[in-house]
């Protein structure tokens, strides 16, 4: 049950002022001539009990877009009341700074991306060495089989196994002087051109000349076994062999440092691939920045606030604009709590702004009482498909609760003095002071409970210049029935 406004001293508030001066009117001798009023017909009306309230409208889906880094604001491509577009870009901060990091960014990545290409280079040319390196030691091999091979027909003398193996060892010699041969080609044209050191070069022009010497040794070697050999050939086959195992090692050590040189060249291709990487990855976090200073609208929807003007420095996370959708408004209405559990969920709501009046629908009862105003705020939400009206405005509302019929006059027709209201009925020409009780006020009306019936006339406009008794002349204004606006209060 809506609680009732206290209709005793609502009235005498409400017509204090206007009956200021009756007790002095009471006084005075009744007038001779008549007074003019205006009168009108008692009827019976229905009385519709409603909560009179208002509340703001505002969006009832809204967010809020903000940069996500900070800066000066450099330009502001839309305004209060603008539609945008998810994705759309709405403002912009000055990128002059980002723009100078990106084109940094994109140097870095050229200069790392040479020394990545050289690097590689450095491990080809490594990996060539060593296959000269590697060469070598086959010639150098070959020359110690050779050297063997020379020092065992001295010994044995030739038989014709080994005057084949002499033949063999003549043609892997020659195998070995031919591959030397290649690499030390190969590496003179690199060392020409700067793509190999000079200590590079000499290795290989030193593994041929060993694998030279190795065809040398084997075909000599090979004349020996034919030919027969003293006592000083043989010596000098064995310290021929001597001299060959030597250079076997000095060829293994030749492709050992080359290996090395392959491992350092592999450091340096992973460390200018780890520089080239993240030289990319310092672009890419440049031109995300440089994006971020175009301000894109997360959602579609109505701009409902704007917080940045240009040349306004922000900070990231800044709000800059509140944007919503308007085709659906919410207000939240400040219901007193004693009167709250008149209301429900999905209860149709009566919503005025100015003199177009919608139906909105209970979506919502918060379950705490405003501190400070004693009230629980009740959200009502009703759909706004031209999007006329708008957040901010401030729109009435009112609920039916009961509906009967009764008496209602207007406030200014009811007198009120010693908390004993009256109203003057026109009888015969005058004024006859009649006591009533009234109930609700309601849209500038007065529930009359009891003085009144259906049909009576009454002083709606002068009363407050009226004795009883005094002459009137009448003017007619229709029944007392007639309202407007929105109601207050509840009926019984």
């Amino acid at each position: 049950m809506v609680k009732k406004i206290q209709p005793l001293w609502v009235a005498g508030l409400a017509l204090t002022i206007l009956v200021a001066g009756c007790s002095s009117k009471q006084a005075e001798p009744v007038s001779a001539n008549a007074s003019t009023v205006t009168v009108a017909k008692v009827q019976s009306v229905p009385l519709n009990a409603v909560y009179d309230l208002s509340g703001t409208l505002a969006a009832v889906q809204q967010s809020p877009v903000a940069f996500e880094l900070g800066g000066t604001v450099d330009s502001i491509r839309v305004d209060v009341g603008d539609s945008v577009n998810k994705g759309q870009s709405i403002a912009a901060l000055d990128s002059a700074d980002l723009q100078l990091k990106v084109s940094e960014a994109q140097e870095a990545v050229q200069q790392a991306n040479a020394g990545l290409t050289a690097a590689n280079a450095s491990l080809s040319n490594a990996t060539a060495v060593r296959s000269a390196a590697q060469a070598g030691v086959s010639a150098a091999e070959a020359q110690v089989e050779g050297a063997k091979a020379k020092q065992q027909g001295v010994l044995d003398g030739a038989r014709e196994q080994e005057k084949q193996q002499a033949r063999n060892a003549v043609s892997k010699a020659q195998a070995a002087y031919n591959q030397a041969k290649s690499a030390a080609e190969r590496a003179e044209t690199l060392f020409q051109n700067g793509l190999l050191t000079k200590q590079e070069n000499e290795q290989a022009q030193t593994s041929f000349a060993t694998a030279k010497d190795a065809l040398d040794d084997a075909n000599q070697q090979l004349s020996l076994t034919l030919a027969g050999a003293s006592n000083s050939d043989r010596a000098s086959a064995a310290s021929a062999v001597k001299q060959a195992q030597v250079g076997v090692q000095s060829a293994q050590a030749q492709v050992s440092q080359a290996s090395a040189g392959i491992e350092q060249a592999q450091a340096s291709v992973q460390q200018a691939q780890a520089s080239y990487d993240q030289a990319n990855v310092s672009l890419a976090q440049a031109k995300l920045a440089l994006s971020k200073s175009q301000l894109k609208s997360q959602v579609s929807g109505v701009v409902l606030e704007k917080d940045i003007s240009v040349g306004q420095t922000v900070a990231a996370g800044t709000t800059a604009f509140t944007i919503g959708q308007i085709n659906q408004l919410k207000v939240l209405l400040p219901v007193p709590d004693e009167q709250i559990a008149q209301w429900k969920t999905g209860q149709q709501v009566s919503l005025s702004l100015y003199d177009e009046q919608r139906t909105g629908r209970v979506t919502n009862i918060y379950p705490k009482t405003n501190d400070n105003t004693g009230t629980i705020s009740v959200e009502v939400q009703l759909s706004n498909p031209k999007q006329d009206w708008k957040p901010g405005q401030v729109v009435k509302a009112s609920r039916d609760v009961q509906s009967k019929k009764g008496i209602m006059v207007p406030v200014e027709a009811v007198v009120s003095m010693d908390d004993s209201p009256y109203v003057y009925r026109s009888v015969n020409g005058k004024a006859v002071r009649t006591p009533v009780k009234t109930g609700d006020l309601m849209d500038n009306k007065l529930v009359i409970t009891d003085g009144l019936k259906v049909g009576d006339t009454i002083v709606t406009s002068g009363a407050d210049r009226l004795m009883d008794g005094d002459s009137i002349t009448a003017q007619a204004t229709g029944s007392t029935n007639a309202t407007s606006g929105s109601q207050e209060g509840s009926a019984q």
